[in-house]
């Protein structure tokens, strides 16, 4: 009986010569198990050091965007801060507060821009409108908030020293 149903089962399994196998034993599974494992460990190794240099380097420089008196109250500058490929913007509230945010629209990276006359940073792709207060989304088809830039004001001028993911009412000031 068990030789019939050894000789069906070489039969469905038409690639698989149980003759030529290796035996395999519970060592030989294990040392097998471990030596995989120790492949994929080794093979890790040079994402994990990549993944580490990046967080090592997504550390912010500090930028100095606009002098004390460059914008008027409801004015606007455009500069790239962390990274050259990284646009934001510098927006001039009130006499003494200035918000920045990354100008990606959060639904499809389209460039936002400042709408002084209406008060909303403004996405012309899809009517996206944001609240130039805390960046959140105010209405059309973005469903997350403006990324924010950390703002230091000192006496020589406006400088950006950090980023903000994902806030909601947090000032930038």
């Amino acid at each position: 009986m068990i030789k019939r149903f050894e000789k069906y089962l070489r039969d469905i399994s038409l690639n698989i010569r149980r003759e030529t196998e290796l035996d395999m034993n519970r060592r030989g599974f294990v040392a097998a198990s471990l030596g995989l494992i120790a492949v994929f460990f080794l093979s890790s190794i040079p994402f994990v050091a990549q993944a580490y240099r990046k967080t090592v380097e997504e550390k912010p420089d500090r930028i100095k965007i606009a002098g004390p008196d460059e914008l008027r109250v409801g004015d606007s500058k455009t500069f790239a801060y962390p990274n050259p490929n990284d646009p934001a913007i510098l927006v001039r509230v009130s006499e003494k507060e200035y918000r920045s945010y990354h100008i990606k629209c959060t639904h499809l990276q389209c460039p936002i821009y400042w709408d002084k006359t209406s008060g909303k940073l403004m996405c012309p792709c899809h009517n996206g409108f944001f609240s130039v207060e805390d960046g959140s989304v105010l209405a059309g088809p973005p469903q997350r908030s403006l990324p924010s830039i950390k703002l230091s004001i000192k006496k020589d001028g406006i400088y950006a020293v950090g980023v903000i993911h994902g806030t909601h009412g947090g000032k930038t000031v």
